[in-house]
């Protein structure tokens, strides 16, 4: 029976028959855990082809590309979080540091927001907004999940899409670091994403905040199922290099954003990760990294300037 069910949903990558079946609880759990990956990525994964049969239940809203009167609009406050930075690569890989609230800071944040979103892309909209927290006000973009329902919006899954920024970022770092020690000066940035939590009444609204892009065109360069919509080999290096600097346990993806003369600015970075239950519903499990990455990845001049290992399709 096992052999059959191996059959139908792939390896295991949690099992060691060897030593669970020994134990009934601990295999029982590991089935389970095994069972909920798979369904959830054959889902995720019908669900971004042309032929979707999963239709989520999203709003409508009304767009609006103009800059509004802030003169008009209230001061809302409410409460900004972030995660400490992670300082190692078992930092990363450890879930339980994203659960530590001793890693999560909060602080008392005043802003006031477009009553329309400006844009949308495929999981939020965006809106123009105002950091006014101090006397000096400053431009930024709040971003609200398209779904609906409590779960959608909840303050959990904002956390969870900082996470993402928060892995991205510390990733980012380590590559710009390598890539400087071998003479390539363009770097990979992403801003920074924070989480927003606002409570008027019993009205409690979340959301995303990040800097507003100053300069530059924004484009997808490439898309979370694969396709490259941009070749760029500094990106795709990038790519490479979350994969292989992670031992493959993820890889950073779906990367979007602006490209200025000495660095692209990224923002709202997919992770695909060996770990189903993390990162969000983005994350496509170990069939994103190998269906939608590795078989569409094409080494460049800055993949081979690095010495990362060339991957065989």
């Amino acid at each position: 029976m096992i052999d059959v069910f191996r059959d139908i949903i792939r390896e295991f990558p949690v099992f060691n028959f060897e030593s669970d079946c020994k134990d009934p609880e601990v295999l029982t759990r590991k089935l389970f855990e095994a069972v909920c990956s798979s369904i959830t990525s054959s889902v995720t994964l019908t669900s971004i082809t042309d032929e979707n049969v999963y239709v989520r239940s999203r709003r409508e809203l009304e767009m609006d590309k103009n800059v509004p009167d802030w003169k008009i609009l209230p001061v809302n406050t409410g409460k900004l979080l972030h995660y400490l930075p992670p300082k190692t690569l078992d930092d990363i890989k450890n879930k339980k540091y994203f659960k530590n609230k001793s890693n999560l800071i909060l602080r008392k944040f005043s802003y006031k927001l477009a009553p329309k979103p400006f844009s949308s892309g495929a999981e939020r909209y965006a809106y123009y907004a105002l950091d006014a927290t101090r006397e000096q006000t400053e431009e930024i973009v709040i971003k609200e999940c398209i779904d609906l329902g409590k779960k959608a919006n909840s303050l959990e899954r904002y956390l969870e899409m900082i996470e993402v920024s928060t892995v991205a970022h510390f990733l980012s770092a380590k590559f710009n670091l390598a890539a400087k020690q071998i003479g390539i000066k363009k770097k990979v940035n992403f801003l920074k994403s924070q989480a927003l939590r606002y409570k008027d009444g019993s009205d409690v609204r979340c959301y995303a905040v990040e800097p507003k892009f100053r300069d530059g065109l924004f484009k997808r360069f490439n898309v979370n199922r694969g396709v490259i919509k941009e070749y760029h080999s500094t990106l795709e290096a990038f790519a490479h290099f979350t994969y292989e600097y992670t031992g493959g346990y993820l890889v950073v993806y779906d990367l979007q954003g602006v490209e200025l003369s000495n660095k692209f600015l990224l923002t709202d970075p997919a992770i695909h990760c060996k770990n189903r239950l993390r990162f969000g519903r983005t994350n496509l499990g170990k069939r994103g990294i190998e269906v939608c990455f590795l078989a569409n990845h094409k080494c460049g001049n800055v993949c081979e300037k690095l010495g990362l290992a060339k991957i065989s399709k």
